[in-house]
């Protein structure tokens, strides 16, 4: 990984589309470049519950300090790949307080501009390709503004994910032109990351994240 403050990313094009890139730990994510992105706790004041807001308090929670990100163009579809450190994964919901690894990327649901820390409100909404571990499938969220989470019923976005030797390695794919966000060739989009450790009952708010929208530019 590189180290630093990372504010933009430039997706790579590969080529023909492989399914090899739905596999995180594959040979052809080993062409494409990692870089390292700073992660912070969300606000505990703005979290939307105040029964988790006086229950946290003062407990710690979203310390992972990074996670590893490559971006991939390849064919018409576009992959993201998140990695990072998780020494005790949390690999399944097996009982009611038991909470599971997670992550997801954010995106303005215009591609354009929200508000990321509201996650959004009712005229900019965002939209969210999540994935948590134990399920086969991803699903996709939008809000306009905290607490507002909902599920898109269909969508085109798909995931791999797999454990290995001490970290988890997620890949998001979606078709340039399908529905949802905006993704042009050539064109920027403003992205965000987190990501919840299962082992510290990280769920909902509760998590780490980048504080702030980054730049991801995609290739012509």
């Amino acid at each position: 990984m590189t180290a630093g403050t990372l504010t933009s990313v430039t997706a790579e094009r590969l080529g023909d589309a492989s399914p090899q890139l739905l596999a995180p730990g594959g040979t052809q994510w080993a062409k494409v470049s990692e870089t390292t992105v700073s992660l912070a706790p969300t606000p505990l004041d703005a979290q939307p519950s105040a029964y988790v807001q006086t229950s946290w308090a003062g407990r710690p929670y979203g310390a992972l300090a990074s996670v590893g990100l490559s971006a991939v163009v390849a064919g018409d579809a576009l992959y993201l790949r998140l990695r990072w450190a998780a020494a005790e994964p949390r690999q399944a919901i097996s009982d009611n307080d038991t909470y599971a690894d997670a992550c997801a990327v954010l995106f303005p649901l215009d591609g354009k501009t929200a508000e990321l820390a509201t996650m959004g409100d009712e005229r900019s909404p965002v939209q969210g390709w999540h994935w948590r571990a134990g399920t086969a499938l991803p699903f996709v969220i939008t809000a306009t503004g905290l607490g507002t989470v909902s599920r898109v019923p269909d969508h085109p976005v798909s995931v791999g994910a797999a454990w290995e030797n001490g970290s988890w390695s997620v890949a998001f794919k979606r078709g340039l032109g399908e529905q949802g966000v905006p993704l042009t060739a050539g064109a920027s989009v403003p992205l965000g990351i987190a990501v919840w450790s299962g082992a510290n009952s990280e769920r909902a708010g509760l998590k780490a994240h980048t504080p702030a929208w980054l730049t991801l530019t995609l290739p012509k």
